[in-house]
């Protein structure tokens, strides 16, 4: 069966907290502008990426694991915004090389002291990391940490914790902003994420459903495990904004 993100990264869509609003507030936060050379670790289907160049005339370059993921961003990929394959957790660019880090609903899925050590080597002097990341807003129960989990693959954290990963990866001047999930604004921020590619986004989806069966079997699960989300679930579930300096 595929996981959550595989799911999705085979008909391209991309989805992180507070949708590109966040995505705006993170680039004013890391003092963006158009002399830096920006890393989005983990660019998904590219939109972020593409518009972050547009708002500040930044360079950007996006990485993502799945090659469906930058199959998907190299469609909209214009001149001072590339895609490539890479793993955040082994970023293969050399040290000092990026003035500005930027990661949107990732980092919390992969092995956090490896991607934030990382993000720290890749970052220059004085450069900057923006992290928008799933906070738990107070201590879930074990039925809410079980479906992240489980469903989400999610471990998640409190922002007491994020802030403490930070520290021993070595970033300091570390600021954070918690928002909690309004779920319209989310439902309407994750289409925003897929309007350039939408058509494509469903002609992908009817194939992949017609013609794969462990698609379609892995669409009907998390379909039914949607329907047994906690109660509750988003009094506990937000995201926090992260901003330090290395």
């Amino acid at each position: 069966m595929y996981d959550y993100f595989e799911i999705q990264s085979k008909v391209g869509i991309t989805k992180h907290m507070g949708g590109l609003k966040s995505t705006k507030e993170l680039l004013e936060l890391c003092g963006v502008n158009n002399s830096h050379f920006v890393l989005v670790a983990g660019s998904g289907n590219g939109v972020s990426a593409v518009y972050m160049h547009r708002w500040t005339g930044c360079k950007v370059l996006g990485i993502d694991i799945s090659e469906e993921m930058v199959k998907s961003a190299l469609e909209k990929a214009e001149e001072g915004v590339e895609f490539i394959v890479g793993n955040v957790e082994d970023i293969q660019f050399t040290d000092n090389t990026f003035d500005t880090v930027i990661s949107e609903s990732v980092t919390a899925f992969t092995n956090k002291n490896k991607s934030l050590s990382e993000y720290y080597r890749v970052l220059k002097k004085g450069g900057y990391l923006g992290l928008n990341e799933v906070t738990w807003l107070k201590e879930p129960s074990s039925e809410i940490i079980d479906f992240a989990q489980r469903v989400m693959g999610l471990e998640g954290e409190n922002k007491d914790h994020w802030i403490s990963l930070l520290e021993q990866a070595g970033f300091k001047e570390i600021n954070s902003k918690l928002y909690t999930l309004n779920q319209r604004k989310q439902v309407l921020g994750d289409l925003e994420l897929q309007k350039t590619g939408f058509f494509k986004i469903w002609v992908r989806f009817i194939y992949y459903y017609l013609k794969d069966t462990e698609y379609r079997k892995s669409v009907h699960y998390f379909a039914r495990e949607g329907l047994r989300i906690p109660r509750d679930f988003t009094r506990y579930f937000g995201y926090g904004l992260y901003v330090c300096k290395k």
